[in-house]
């Protein structure tokens, strides 16, 4: 399995998912508000980061594999949406760098180690009460 792409979803349809919210970033530059509508974007893809990573967590694992998972799931399309955001008003140079930063940094960002790393600084639910 490629890495950035979640367990159990083919390359293709992550890649589609990956061009769409590309092209959703892309429009929302363009926009008048702009500003506001990249702010919305990166909280939805949040929520929806969460909600699916959620929805899809089987039995329970570690604290840092779920985070991890997290990374998996939410980390590429919010790359593509503010890839897309920033490129809605550069010049072509502009947007072939920040595509190719865009797919260098989904290609190289440790989602394991991120999700150890969150995992150990996080505090444990039992120093909560």
């Amino acid at each position: 399995m490629p890495v950035g792409v979640p367990v159990g979803v083919p390359v293709g349809v992550a890649a589609l998912v990956l061009l769409v919210v590309l092209v959703v970033g892309i429009a929302a530059g363009r926009s008048k508000r702009r500003f506001g509508l990249l702010l919305i974007g990166i909280i939805a893809i949040a929520v929806i980061g969460f909600v699916v990573t959620a929805a899809t967590t089987g039995a329970v694992g570690t604290r840092a594999a779920d985070i991890a998972r997290l990374y998996t799931t939410a980390v590429p399309p919010l790359v593509a949406f503010v890839a897309g955001w920033i490129c809605a008003r550069g010049s072509w140079f502009t947007r072939i760098v920040v595509i190719a930063a865009a797919a260098l940094l989904l290609a190289a960002f440790p989602y394991a180690n991120a999700g150890d790393a969150t995992a150990r600084l996080l505090p444990q639910a039992s120093a909560l009460r």
